[in-house]
């Protein structure tokens, strides 16, 4: 019992090391967010403090872009979200539900692409939109974001309809749906789960999407959050009261996103495992 109480111990200050260094960072974002600026810099550095301001947050509201940079990235993000999830559930609906010539081929394919480094894209994408004319264009970017997280999300949807049972879908057929009917009333409420966390990753991965952002648009006017963000770091000085309450609030849609819809993401990333 004795070794056993010790070992639980060792666990548990094992894990709270591990928060502190997980959380503290978080804390100091929030900390340093609120502190004012004439106390910024300014020793002793204090971890815990009552003398908290807004500045920060009406100066990055009132006296930068970070509303264009916020509204940017939240309709590059809504739309890279709605064209993953429509693109992948009627493919992986397609993979598990009908035989074409070269399906395995097709599948392996997908999560193969999905192996290489996002960076890799970055130049023939360039050339492409370039040639398109979707450089400096929301759709531009919203292609690139779904480039990169469709191959995934077309893997999951694969999986997870593969465990939605066909006969529910026949009962419907003989009871005289169509099988778009079949599909919409039936097989996609089974599969919803599946449907959010490819939603979720598809949303973090243009939410937080730098290289694409950055390379493919260069007018400020269409900045995304964080290549905006990046504008803060100037050549002569670093606005970290700046820095530090944009990135609390960037923070703050993920971290909802995740928090309660995690039990969803964690069953669509581990279907098929």
């Amino acid at each position: 019992m004795t070794a056993e109480l010790a070992r639980r111990w060792v666990r548990f200050t094992a894990l709270g090391v591990g928060l502190i260094f997980i959380v503290f960072p978080l804390y100091w974002m929030i900390l340093t967010a609120f502190t004012p600026r004439a106390f910024l810099f300014r020793p002793p550095y204090k971890l815990f403090r009552l003398d908290l301001s807004l500045e920060n947050i009406r100066e990055l509201l009132s006296a930068t872009q970070f509303l264009t940079f916020m509204g940017n990235s939240l309709i590059v993000a809504a739309g890279a979200v709605v064209l993953n999830v429509v693109a992948a559930t009627l493919a992986g609906y397609a993979l598990s539900r009908f035989r074409f010539p070269l399906k395995q081929t097709f599948v392996a394919g997908t999560l193969w692409t999905y192996m290489f480094p996002p960076i890799l894209l970055a130049i023939p994408l360039y050339l492409l939109l370039s040639g398109l004319g979707l450089r400096n264009s929301y759709i531009g970017l919203i292609l690139a974001h779904v480039s990169i997280s469709l191959p995934l999300n077309i893997w999951i949807m694969w999986q997870y309809f593969q465990i939605v049972p066909l006969s529910l879908e026949e009962a419907a057929w003989t009871s005289g749906a169509s099988r778009l009917r079949a599909l919409v009333e039936v097989a996609l409420p089974s599969a919803f789960p599946g449907i959010l966390s490819a939603a979720i990753f598809a949303f973090a991965l243009s939410w937080n999407d730098f290289a694409f952002a950055f390379i493919l648009q260069t007018d400020i006017r269409m900045f995304t959050l964080p290549v905006g963000l990046s504008t803060f770091v100037e050549q002569s000085a670093i606005h970290w009261g700046l820095i530090m309450a944009s990135s609390a609030l960037v923070s703050i849609p993920t971290f909802g996103f995740v928090f309660f819809l995690q039990r969803y993401l964690m069953s669509g990333l581990s279907i098929g495992k």
